[in-house]
């Protein structure tokens, strides 16, 4: 396995971010929290012009590399748009999501008539935005789905959409850091940086080695997902819930460096921060992902260095 992504890959992810930059950045999420329609119309238009519609992560390797970092790009800027959804679009551009069971609710649920959406197991099935609400506790573009008629399994969607949402909160965590370490350098405490302080280092120090072993783990499933798809229910598992354990501690670390201005909107760090929360929460959190984990590898094993890797 490769842990560098392929050099079309990246390219696209550069031409993303490009594109995302002109929309102003994080600044795209505070200007769509006044104004939702410019997720359908400056958002959307950009998502267009990059070939998005276009780009099917089952297709091939290639192609999944590149969505997954196109998932990054918009990680990076909080773009407000269900990035992973759109890209496992059905024939009839339905995006799809994994919900939580029993109350489907998907981030940016309204910006399409129908979805397909699925539980962790179980048949998918279509479903339509339930009402005009728009925000929840979870975010600020979370809305309820109402479920409509059963669609058959989509296994495959499923555990992309947990992995290319890891590579999401991946670019949001990466993104995190450069900001903290933009902001430790620019402010001065005692006459100097408090970059220069060895307790601000250190702290930096293990937030960056948490993102790189982030994307190790990334890389390492999508191959998984390409090489074994059959049994790589545990690997994207294990993806979630590393990706949702290292971005609370990035999070926290970065916005501690911040000081009282990490939770001010004016600062992109408390944008990133309440952005990815849906990412992070939605099918579920830690605890249930590490549960679903735990099952997965009762049932199915774990390909990993050592014996213990297997089931009994």
């Amino acid at each position: 396995m490769n842990p560098v992504l392929p050099d079309e890959a990246i390219e696209f992810g550069a031409a993303a971010s490009k594109a995302f930059a002109a929309l102003g950045g994080v600044d795209a999420a505070r200007r769509a929290e006044d104004d939702p329609s410019l997720r359908s119309s400056e958002v959307a238009g950009a998502l267009r012009a990059l070939g998005v519609g276009e780009l099917d992560p089952r297709a091939d390797p290639g192609t999944l590399a590149a969505a997954a970092a196109l998932c990054e790009a918009a990680g990076r800027a909080a773009l407000p748009y269900p990035v992973p959804s759109l890209l496992l679009a059905d024939s009839e551009g339905r995006p799809f999501a994994v919900v939580p069971d029993g109350s489907p609710r998907a981030d940016h649920g309204d910006l399409f008539p129908e979805w397909c959406v699925s539980a962790l197991a179980g048949p998918a099935t279509l479903a339509s935005p339930a009402g005009d609400r728009l925000g929840t506790r979870l975010g600020p573009f979370v809305a309820d789905l109402s479920p409509g008629d059963a669609v058959g399994a989509h296994d495959q969607d499923v555990l992309l959409h947990l992995a290319l949402t890891a590579w999401q909160i991946l670019g949001t965590a990466d993104r995190a850091v450069d900001l903290a370490v933009e902001h430790v350098n620019g402010r001065v405490q005692f006459g100097k940086p408090i970059a220069t302080f060895q307790a601000v280092q250190f702290q930096l120090a293990d937030a960056a080695v948490a993102v790189a072993g982030l994307r190790e783990l990334a890389s390492f499933t999508l191959w998984r997902l390409v090489a074994a798809p059959g049994e790589a229910t545990a690997d994207a598992l294990a993806l979630r819930l590393h990706a949702i354990e290292t971005a609370r501690a990035v999070l926290r670390t970065c916005q501690q460096l911040h000081g009282a201005a990490g939770v001010c909107d004016e600062y992109d760090i408390s944008v990133l921060t309440r952005m990815v929360q849906p990412a992070l929460r939605l099918p579920f959190g830690a605890e249930r992902t590490a549960a679903e984990l735990a099952a997965a590898i009762q049932r199915d094993g774990f390909d990993g260095l050592f014996a213990h890797g297997a089931a009994t």
